[in-house]
């Protein structure tokens, strides 16, 4: 199978689309986006925005990659519109697990179309579960190595630890490449084993259930975390070389009694931002984080300020105020 897009046209935009309105007008007609509007997943006439971040309950809303498989497979959405033109455009903002798999999807449709694979199966929906939980969904570690997993997306550990940035369209388009010829290689029998060999560091553990953590630059930081019964979390992802950092923020389940409240704790560290009018901080009910591009003013201890009063009332609140917090 040759090993280049043929299908697809990866294009990487200046900036994310504010609204669907703006890329209704800016993307040519049968264009897909992929996590790359600040606007809610679906499709609107010729055009798809698959992703699971704005506007969408986290827990309730499949990945992007999974929503491209539905798309594909039941809709034969890539067969159907091939024939209106091709390539289709597919706009992309990063190259994280999920947008690299979906791209995958949208290019070898053929796979799905018809028969399906087994394995390219077990694979999305793996992705799926993992990504829908803001990478908190307990696994084996043992398992998502041997499985081919964490070798599968070894491309993407670059992009991460370098944060989104200005003029990176190639380093995108290359982690995507990479990781779709990582799948092929796994569904032609010679796939590699990537042993997981993250240490992130907790730098604070909050009598509130939550945890502040140093991932280190490396995705399977938050599979470690999982592994160790952490399940509410603020993580460093990284500190850029203009000294702004990413974070993200993800509550492991909502069935925990309201008392990690991402939404209420991202508005919080949005107005502590040095401009706090900028769109610093977004996401969903039970993940969200920095900015990709800008990133955030704020140190981490600046994070426990705000965060630990906000998340104390709540665990208070849990209790009916009347019981005492954790001594």
């Amino acid at each position: 199978m040759d090993r280049f897009f043929k299908n697809i046209e990866l294009r990487v935009p200046d900036k994310r689309f504010e609204t669907w309105a703006q890329f209704m007008a800016e993307a040519p007609e049968y264009s897909i986006g992929v996590e790359v509007i600040d606007d809610t997943p679906g499709h609107r006439g010729h055009y798809v925005h698959f992703d699971h971040h704005a506007g969408v309950v986290r827990e309730a809303t499949m990945s992007a990659a999974m929503q491209a498989y539905i798309a594909v497979r039941q809709g034969r959405l890539m067969e159907r519109w091939l024939k209106r033109t091709s390539p289709v455009p597919v706009y992309v903002w990063n190259a994280d697990q999920d947008v690299c798999l979906a791209c995958f999807i949208l290019e070898y449709h053929e796979l799905l179309e018809h028969k399906g694979s087994p394995m390219l199966r077990q694979v999305v929906q793996f992705n799926n579960k993992i990504d829908v939980c803001g990478g908190l969904y307990p696994v084996d570690l043992e398992e998502i190595v041997s499985n081919h997993f964490t070798w599968i997306f070894e491309p993407y550990l670059r992009q991460r630890m370098l944060g989104k940035c200005p003029g990176d369209d190639t380093l995108i388009k290359h982690t995507i490449r990479g990781v779709c010829d990582r799948v092929l290689d796994l569904l032609n029998g010679s796939a590699g084993i990537a042993p997981i060999t993250a240490q992130p560091e907790v730098l604070y553990v909050s009598p509130y259930n939550y945890v502040i953590a140093d991932e280190k630059g490396d995705p399977n930081s938050r599979l470690v975390l999982a592994a160790r019964g952490y399940t509410n979390f603020i993580s460093l992802i990284a500190t850029r070389a203009n000294g702004r950092h990413t974070y993200s923020v993800i509550r492991g389940s909502p069935y925990d009694d309201d008392v990690f409240l991402v939404p209420k704790l991202i508005e919080a560290f949005q107005a502590a931002e040095d401009n706090p009018d900028g769109k610093h901080w977004g996401g969903s009910n039970l993940a969200a984080g920095s900015d990709s591009e800008q990133g955030s003013s704020l140190h981490w201890t600046q994070l426990r300020d705000i965060a630990e009063p906000i998340v104390r009332e709540a665990y208070l609140n849990s209790l009916g105020r009347g019981g005492a917090g954790p001594k």
